[in-house]
């Protein structure tokens, strides 16, 4: 326990504490002992409020954090160690009034290492300090230790060689390795070669699988992986000063996805969006490591071509990349892509829907448009927000703008919601309502490891034999048609009556349906509920006990009657969050609740059934303006004919009545 003292909000440590820590407590590296200016964990935050639930009840030490220690001048330089987790927001630090940096903003568990230059260290009284933001923000720090080394001999006190090969061809892949130590914290280290590596605290993308770590002395653990499809291997590695290892890791392909294409529609560089940390050459290297075949450029209104940079890095048989653009304005943000070189940037200070969507429309090349993270606030605007749309109607003051859009996300793993179903209970309104709008799954990351690209993807269905050459055509015919599905550590898929699939339109059906969902998924996700969905109200569900099976997960069948009118239907796969650190799910971006409630998930796109036979797939709101058309003010007519129809006709039924449209 420590003994301190806080003036105002800030937690201050004596230096006579602090020299005590550094007679008593001291680690050793290889330079010599360490001074420990803090052992346990300290709260950061402000009293009386919490950012998240588990924090909720937990006493906070102080909003800022105050060390005052003992110490002789340093004549070289030094490094300052932090352990940090929850960290979302900048937070300074600074020794004796000087900035060393800030806190890595990331909310996992990991250590900050921060160079002290020579001279910065005082002889005597010393003051280090971690100064809050002004926003709610509840960190965890400690210990905190300076070492008597440079940053850069720290880090090179060990080495490991590390190749990541497929292990049914034995060879080598692009490929994450994650470090951290036994207790899941993420290790600072050095990578090489630095053209071949995409390299944060704890993480290197290696470009063809191998790289070159550098580390301090101790006991960890590195994983590789290769994202959703593949699954992992672990081993614990031992190091002293001075020692080096070579370790070869092996992966397997885990999930079958034959015929369809692994896409991210929503990547963005500091290159070219001018935030985020990840430069346009790891950008080529993360999108290799995270198996994703089909990468869409969107930086914002920007048209950038990902081509030259992918071949220059010997890139360009792993993936196939298209310039697009993240049509960023006041009121929304929406992809568009593909766009042909040269072709003029959309005037991204539109604010009227109208205007906006037939300019994006008419670029040159344009087959899909997106609307990007619709509950997120940007600008004072939320596309997908009550004073212009019903959540359960579907009824959207910018209607028919809105039908030039082609699909919405559902799932953006860098801009997660607190309730995982909530815009998929948008997008069900919006299709009841008529909108032909297909469901997607994306990364929009701008970083390199802080938010994983691919975490958020779609499979298109399209010919995927060779990456490097995929049919465009295809693909965007796919995404018109709404043969894709949405994936974050899950991938749902169905047909009905063993002959159609997403996008298809089933027809002459009998008495009964006969619906078969597959679930599949890597070892290291799990899934634990599927369910079926019929014009967005639940029809079929059941929980499932996956004990981290590779591949296919379940396989459930259901036999319906056949509605007697057209409904959409769509399959949802759920299960725990993962938490572990090589593919560790983010927290809420905009929260609504202070409750984590981390999920994977899978979901299709709709097949369209023909319940009324008549050929062709009529929406809630097109049955609803039949019967007003049909009864007119004779309510009881009309509610006689309603026990025909679910609840979703029902509501569109009431949404005209009440308000005529």
């Amino acid at each position: 326990m420590i003994s301190s003292s806080r003036c105002g909000s800030v937690l201050r440590v004596p230096s006579s504490l602090a020299m005590a820590l550094f007679c008593c407590l001291g680690g050793v590296s290889q330079a010599g002992d360490e001074q420990v200016l803090t052992t346990g964990r300290l709260h950061l935050g402000k009293p009386g409020q919490w950012e998240w639930d588990h924090f909720e009840g937990v006493p906070v030490d102080a909003e800022s954090l105050e060390i005052r220690f003992a110490s002789k001048a340093n004549a070289s330089e030094q490094t300052l160690r932090v352990w940090q987790r929850d960290v979302k927001l900048s937070w300074t630090i600074k020794l004796n009034d000087r900035k060393l940096g800030t806190l890595e903003s990331f909310e996992g568990a990991m250590e900050s290492l921060c160079a002290v230059p020579p001279g910065l260290l005082r002889e005597g009284e010393n003051v280090l300090r971690i100064e809050a933001p002004t926003a709610l923000d509840d960190i965890e720090v400690g210990p905190i230790a300076i070492v008597p080394t440079s940053r850069n001999e720290l880090l090179k006190e060990t080495r490991i060689e590390v190749s990541v090969v497929d292990r049914e061809t034995g060879s080598e892949i692009p490929s994450r390795l994650t470090l951290t130590k036994p207790d899941g914290t993420l290790q600072p280290l050095l990578a090489e070669p630095a053209r071949d590596v995409a390299t944060r605290v704890g993480v290197v993308y290696a470009r063809e699988g191998k790289a070159s770590l550098s580390l301090p002395q101790g006991e960890y653990v590195l994983t590789a992986g290769r994202g959703f499809e593949w699954g992992t291997d672990t081993t614990r590695i031992s190091l002293s000063p001075g020692e080096s290892k070579r370790i070869v890791l092996s992966l397997r392909r885990e999930v079958s996805t034959e015929g369809w294409i692994a896409t991210d529609s929503h990547i963005h560089t500091l290159t070219h969006s001018g935030h985020g940390d990840a430069r346009l050459d790891e950008r080529m290297i993360t999108i290799a490591g995270e198996g994703i075949e089909l990468a869409i450029a969107t930086d914002h209104n920007h048209h950038v071509d990902y081509g030259p940079v992918q071949k220059s890095m010997d890139l360009q048989d792993r993936f196939t990349s298209v310039i697009g653009n993240e049509v960023t304005t006041k009121r929304g943000h929406f992809n568009a892509f593909p766009i042909q070189p040269g072709a003029p940037v959309v005037d991204h200070k539109l604010e009227d829907w109208s205007k906006l969507l037939p300019a994006i429309r008419s670029t040159p090349g344009v087959e899909v448009i997106t609307l990007n993270h619709p509950r997120d606030l940007h600008s004072g605007f939320i596309p997908l927000e009550g004073t212009h749309f019903h959540p359960k109607t579907g009824q959207h003051d910018d209607a028919k703008a809105l039908k030039s859009v082609d699909a919405i996300e559902v799932v953006t793993s860098a801009a997660l919601q607190s309730d995982i179903h909530q815009l998929i209970r948008d997008w069900f309104a919006l299709l009841n309502r008529g909108h032909r709008i297909a469901a997607i799954g994306s990364s929009d990351t701008h970083d390199v490891s802080r938010f994983i690209l691919g975490q958020g993807r779609t499979y298109v269905a399209a010919k995927d034999s060779d990456p490097a050459h995929l049919d465009l055509e295809e693909v965007w015919q796919s995404y018109q048609k709404g043969r894709l599905l949405v994936s974050m550590g899950l991938l749902a898929q169905f047909r009905i009556n063993n002959r159609f699939a997403v996008g298809d339109l089933a027809t002459e059906l009998g008495s009964h349906l006969d619906v078969e969902a597959l679930v599949s998924g890597p070892s290291w996700a799990k899934a634990d509920h599927v369910a079926l969905y019929a014009n967005g109200i639940l029809l079929r569900e059941v929980d499932i006990d996956d004990q981290g099976k590779a591949g296919e997960k379940a396989k459930i069948r259901w036999r319906i009657p056949r509605p007697a009118h057209d409904v959409h239907v769509v399959v949802i796969a759920t299960g725990p969050g993962v938490a572990s650190a090589h593919w560790a799910l983010p927290r809420p971006w905009q929260p609504t609740s202070k409750t984590i409630a981390s999920r994977v998930i899978g979901l299709t796109n709709p097949i369209w059934v023909d319940g009324d036979g008549d050929g062709e797939f009529q929406s809630a709101y097109a049955y609803a303006s039949r019967l007003l058309e049909k009864h007119g003010e004779d309510r009881a007519a009309l509610a006689k004919d309603l026990d025909r129809f679910d609840g979703s006709v029902t509501t569109q039924v009431e949404s005209l009545q009440s308000t005529g449209r």
